[in-house]
């Protein structure tokens, strides 16, 4: 599939109007028993060890870090019986996909490889992305409220704001079951997170609910060998949401499970089912540097510029050519220039 280039003034978000229900793979961690690193990053990652950068610190109490940006793996001592960690969050899970269709290969192979290692996997996401808004949350969280839910839960938990002026909704956010158990959902308002966080108005970023499905431990572990068995991501996910969740309509009767389903709800399933999982390898490493020089020095950058044209002089680009890089930046520079299938292994 083609990689769509987002705009300039998009800042790095990508609208896929082709494709409005997606599902993908938005978290993995997965920990292997192994003190050899290298044999994690050659035979799980296929990255060459080259383009990772060693940390000498690390998190959960591995003492270092490989990275490639949000592709990270973390070891532990030789005494510590943790070994290594794996683990990419959803921007990592979009990296790796570069390095996953540079190999010609899937997210299956990936967990085949990790499953061939005994790898156990401690946390993994599905995600679902819909972009015409089949489902809207707010109406969802007030059906919550009145009980009009038929769900192996017991709890949920939401969040969100809105304006005092107009009374308008800025994003709401459902957690349905513990966020300290090994299995909950999410569901919230994407684009009012993104339009946030990239300093846009929501309707830059236009329609985006997500409902994202968090399992951790065996519950993680479980679903990756359902998805080897089903090869369907889409009908995994479900499998899980017809087996966790139902939203209803209030019928006379005080039983819930006589409640007809919701249509709005019922229509959405049956989309889901027919999804399959969709891929969308970004290869924009370190968009985060880059965003932050132009949201933040582009300005005095530009100042200093136009200062050189009236002036006659170069004050620009004789600072750049007396900066110099730290080992970081030297190893960012060497990610952005290389090729993903040089980078594979």
């Amino acid at each position: 599939m083609t990689q769509l280039e987002p705009p300039h003034s998009n800042r790095g978000v990508v609208i896929d109007k082709k494709n409005d229900l997606t599902t993908m793979v938005d978290y993995v961690r997965c920990s292997f028993k192994t003190h050899d690193v290298d044999l994690i990053i050659e035979n799980i990652l296929h990255i060459r060890k080259e383009y990772m950068q060693e940390l000498e610190s690390g998190f959960y109490g591995y003492i270092g870090t490989y990275q490639l940006e949000f592709i990270k793996c973390f070891y532990s001592s030789k005494l510590d019986t943790r070994g290594t960690l794996v683990e990419m969050s959803g921007q990592g899970c979009r990296q790796f996909e570069v390095f996953l269709k540079a190999r010609n290969k899937t997210w299956l192979d990936f967990f085949n490889d990790c499953l061939a290692l005994d790898g156990t996997f401690t946390r993994f996401d599905l995600a679902i992305d819909d972009r015409k808004t089949r489902l809207h949350i707010p109406a969802l969280l007030n059906k919550a409220h009145r009980g009009e839910v038929v769900s192996r839960f017991d709890n949920y938990d939401f969040n969100g704001s809105g304006n005092l002026n107009d009374g308008l909704n800025k994003g709401t956010t459902i957690y349905f079951g513990s966020k300290k158990s090994e299995f909950y959902l999410c569901f919230y308002e994407k684009n009012y997170e993104q339009a946030k966080k990239l300093k846009l108005d929501v309707e830059e970023i236009g329609k985006w609910n997500r409902y994202e499905l968090r399992l951790k431990n065996d519950r993680a572990t479980e679903c990756v060998k359902a998805l080897l068995t089903a090869k369907d991501m889409s009908l995994v996910a479900l499998q899980i949401l017809n087996n966790y969740i139902r939203f209803v309509d209030a019928g006379e009767s005080e039983d819930k499970s006589t409640w007809k389903m919701n249509r709005k709800w019922e229509k959405f399933i049956g989309e889901v089912g027919k999804l399959r999982l969709y891929v969308k390898p970004n290869s924009e490493f370190y968009l985060k540097s880059k965003n932050w020089l132009r949201n933040s020095a582009s300005r005095t950058m530009k100042m200093v510029l136009e200062a050189d044209k009236h002036l006659g002089t170069n004050q620009l680009s004789d600072m750049i050519l007396e900066a110099e890089m730290t080992k970081k930046q030297e190893h960012m520079l060497d990610v952005m220039l290389a090729d993903s299938e040089d980078m594979v292994c």
